[in-house]
């Protein structure tokens, strides 16, 4: 999909990393305008300002995507502002971790209403108007965690990452008949306000068990936009993930036990 004067993009979770980052380079861009979706209502302000000063239309809208009257709103709303939206892209996302039986129910179920059924509520929002369109293109983030699970205290994240690749592999072959591009980002670790969102249960994780570079937002935010203009389906934040990837799929077993190692060697 072509971005350009004439694109409308809708972000949750766009008030901070990932999500304002990919806001700013949709602005940098010449895109005409970007909604940031949020539910911090000073970083939206803040946010709204850096896409003004960068010369793109902005608007705040408050969306929490657990909520479907919410989710429903802000499509309701961009559409009526704006005209239409060409792309979606569902960043919102929190952290739930800890041995998975200290883990309480209401954690396990609020890490599955933000990260994975809030992709599904702005996807289900949004769809019958870009299908009546006959095109737009939608970005769900879910992380390098959701293709590789590799920390054994954060396997509700790890679980609903998971879930939102699978939802958008199914979503692309959907909707890319009806001239829809659909995209699923797998970033690895990225410097961004996450960390705020950890709900933490027994033990703390330490340092990430298998090292790894640390990206910054605005490196991830250029390649959403590369592979939302190449209609690429799988983002990912560094290439050398790709192989990480492959090695798993060829011998899966084998990867989780040299995972092992690794986390042993480290303990």
């Amino acid at each position: 999909m072509k971005l350009g004067s004439d694109t409308v993009a809708v972000i949750t979770g766009g008030a901070s990393g990932i999500g304002r980052a990919s806001a700013l380079a949709l602005a940098r861009k010449g895109v005409a305008a970007v909604v940031v979706a949020d539910v911090n209502q000073e970083r939206m302000r803040e946010a709204v300002a850096l896409l003004e000063a960068e010369g793109a239309g902005a608007h705040a809208i408050a969306c929490d995507v657990t909520r479907d009257d919410q989710v429903e709103a802000l499509a309701a709303q961009a559409v009526d502002r704006f005209g239409h939206v060409d792309l979606l892209m569902s960043n919102a996302g929190i952290v739930v971790g800890g041995p998975p039986e200290q883990i309480p129910m209401r954690d396990w179920e609020l890490i599955v209403q933000v990260n994975l059924l809030g992709v599904v509520r702005c996807a289900r929002a949004f769809l019958p108007h870009m299908i009546k369109r006959g095109s737009g293109h939608i970005v769900s983030t879910a992380s390098f965690a959701g293709l590789v699970a590799h920390n054994p205290l954060t396997i509700p994240y790890d679980m609903t990452k998971h879930g939102v690749v699978g939802f958008s592999a199914g979503l692309a072959l959907y909707a890319r008949p009806k001239g829809i591009g659909v995209s699923v980002l797998c970033p690895g670790y990225v410097a961004t306000n996450l960390p705020e969102s950890y709900r933490f249960h027994g033990v703390q994780p330490e340092e990430p068990p298998i090292p790894d570079r640390v990206t910054q937002p605005e490196e991830v935010a250029d390649r959403v936009i590369a592979a939302v203009e190449a209609g690429r389906f799988l983002i990912l934040s560094q290439d050398e993930h790709l192989a990480v990837v492959q090695k798993r799929w060829r011998d899966i077993d084998a990867h989780i036990a040299r995972q092992l190692e690794i986390l042993n060697s480290a303990s």
